[in-house]
């Protein structure tokens, strides 16, 4: 060490390295000369020589000594820098831990965040430090959901915790190694999966469809209780958003387990809808002498985002029209099913609750309410349209076959079926293809009719007045009873024009048969035919009585008829033929062009059994006619 006097002469130690040779100098001429100056100018000049020597030797002595001080002073100042390196990382360390430490205490999780990054960029592994933040977030995330007092004074740590959580989501620094449960990047996932576990038990486990309208009751007002006001309060603005999402995304999966839970039961599936309208999308029903409900929505309501459950929704409506469907198409069904059981007069009545289902089928959909009662309307529009392709498909050849047995009449019975059908449709809508439908059946009905009808006279009328039996009048009667029968077709033009064309045909087979009849016979006996003739052509006339009768229409009669027996006899069957021919033109559509017989036929002398149709007015006993 080296002492030097400063200007303000106040004496200081200093270290030798710090001088340089001049300066030493310099100090050795202030050590050697702190000497009295008042002395004799001889005295005064040896001293002054004395003193120059004695400097320059110091001086010599000093610079030979300076490198061999100055390097030893370095190794010693290098020694104390390396030890000083080697312990400062360890206090740097600990005191940054403190710091960390410090601020998780305060809820400060961003800025630990920040200041662990810069140490991991000085190539330390920080992963236990993380950890401890995110402990830190946990906590304070599980005390305000706990709803303590204290859960106001954590909101601005909810809101450092959100903060931390979307820096970590961000994050492109180096990753800590010794981070557990998926890093810095699972800090989003593990508070959303918190945020759940506690929507979970806050919300009631699903139950079974049995008890399903108590479950609904309680978590409505679960969800009520869990979404209040008091919740905002507690988790702040920002904070309340995440919540949010993860409280509706558990009850979202606690609905859909109710949804498949539900089966096959309607009234399930109605009650999910209901609740959900009510809960979900705020939307009550309106019932008859209840109060109004305010329009102002619950706090639970304003927090529900009805985007959420637009899928669950729409999923339960088309379950419940998927079972709507299903009974009405079941009932339908029946219908078919008892209508071709049996031609009697209980089976026309199952035609006649088409209409009822229908309608019943409109008003559940009207009393679940909008948009499911147009969609229950155009449902059952569309299941009656199927409805009606199946008859026309199925329904009506079957029925037709099944009872085709001789005596009876199937066709109109599809034929009044297709007048309830009509007025059904005409209930629901005005328009459509239905109509189409409709007539096409009675179109064909009327034509397998009229062509049943008119082999069964033609059978009959062969040997009718030859034989003079009473199978014409029975079947007359027989065709009379069914007419009657069709009570639910006697005020449709159907009806009428069915009629006319039935008295069309069976009075043109009649008047056929009656001139075939006469040509085997001499024109002097014509008049002993002309009693039964009038009898059996009134008959006719007053079983069909109330065929259609359009305006100018000429309708065939007994004075029409009778004219025949005034023929001149010496004419003959020349006569009959011209007579014939002028009824025809008078009456084009009665009586049908004669039809060869083919040669089987003309060798053909006797005959069995008749056909199925002329059997249910043949005797017991099946006659034999021989050909002439």
């Amino acid at each position: 060490m080296f002492w030097k006097e400063s200007p303000t002469h106040t004496v200081k130690w200093m270290n030798l390295e710090d001088f340089t040779p001049s300066e030493i100098n310099l100090s050795l001429k202030d050590k050697y000369c702190r000497i009295p100056r008042k002395k004799s100018g001889w005295e005064g000049a040896e001293a002054y020589n004395e003193l120059q020597e004695i400097c320059s030797t110091e001086t010599q002595e000093c610079s030979s000594r300076w490198p061999k001080t100055k390097s030893k002073m370095q190794f010693l100042k290098k020694g104390s820098r390396s030890e000083e390196e080697h312990h400062a990382p360890a206090v740097c360390q600990e005191e940054r831990s403190k710091d960390i430490s410090q601020l998780v205490q305060e809820g400060r999780f961003l800025e630990a965040c920040e200041t662990i990054s810069r140490s991991a960029v000085e190539k330390q592994d920080c992963g236990s430090q993380y950890q401890a933040v995110a402990q830190g977030m946990w906590q304070v995330v599980q005390e305000a959901l706990s709803g303590s007092e204290r859960s106001r004074q954590l909101q601005p740590k909810l809101q450092s915790v959100m903060a931390a959580v979307n820096w970590a989501e961000n994050f492109e620094g180096p990753k800590p190694s010794t981070l557990q449960g998926g890093g810095l990047a699972a800090w989003d996932s593990q508070l959303q999966s918190l945020l759940r576990k506690d929507a979970e038990a806050r919300l009631p486990g699903p139950v079974s469809g049995a008890e399903l309208s108590g479950y609904l009751e309680e978590l409505g007002k679960a969800v009520e209780h869990v979404l209040g006001p008091q919740l905002e309060g507690r988790l702040g603005v920002c904070f309340l958003a995440l919540y949010r999402v993860c409280f509706q995304e558990v009850l979202c999966s606690h609905l859909s387990v109710l949804l498949s839970s539900s089966g096959e039961d309607r009234k399930n599936y109605y009650k999910l809808y209901t609740w959900g309208r009510a809960t979900l999308f705020g939307h009550r029903e309106m019932r008859q002498k209840a109060p109004p409900a305010s329009k102002e929505p619950t706090a639970a309501r304003r927090l529900l985002d009805p985007v959420m459950f637009v899928t669950w929704m729409f999923q339960v409506q088309e379950k419940l029209l998927e079972l709507i469907q299903k009974e009405l198409k079941d009932k339908l069904e029946r219908v078919l099913i008892y209508d071709r059981r049996s031609q009697a007069e209980s089976s026309y009545k199952t035609f006649l609750e088409i209409f009822q289902l229908l309608n019943e089928t409109i008003v559940v959909g009207r009393d679940i309410g909008p948009p499911i009662s147009s969609r229950v309307r155009i449902m059952v529009v569309g299941t009656f349209l199927e409805f009606l392709n199946r008859y026309q498909e199925e329904g009506a050849p079957s029925f037709i076959q099944l009872h085709a047995s001789a005596g009876t009449f199937p066709q109109l019975h599809v034929l009044e079926n297709c007048c309830i059908l009509r007025k059904t449709w005409e209930a629901l809508v005005q328009e459509g293809p239905v109509q189409g439908i409709i007539n096409s059946i009675e179109v064909w009905s009327q034509d397998d009719l009229l062509s049943r009808v008119r082999a069964l006279f033609q059978s009959l009328l062969e040997h009718h007045f030859s034989t003079r039996n009473d199978d014409l009048v029975q079947a007359l009667q027989s065709l009379q009873q069914a007419l009657k029968g069709c009570s639910n077709m006697h005020s449709t033009p159907t009806y009428k024009v069915l009629v006319k064309s039935l008295y069309m045909v069976v009075l043109g087979e009649y008047v056929h048969a009656l001139v075939t009849y006469l040509k085997t016979l001499e024109p002097g006996v014509w008049a002993d035919r002309e009693g039964q003739v009038k009898k059996e052509v009134l008959e006719l006339d007053t079983i069909f009585g109330e065929r259609e009768q359009d305006v100018g229409d000429r309708m065939p009669c007994w004075e029409t008829i009778k004219d025949i027996f005034q023929l001149r006899q010496n004419r003959g069957r020349e006569s009959l033929h011209e007579w014939l021919a002028s009824f025809r033109d008078k009456f084009p559509g009665y009586v049908r062009e004669d039809q060869p017989r083919s040669s089987s036929d003309s060798d053909k002398r006797s005959c069995c059994c008749l056909q199925l149709w002329t059997s249910a007015w043949c005797r017991a006993c099946c006659p034999k006619w021989r050909w002439s």
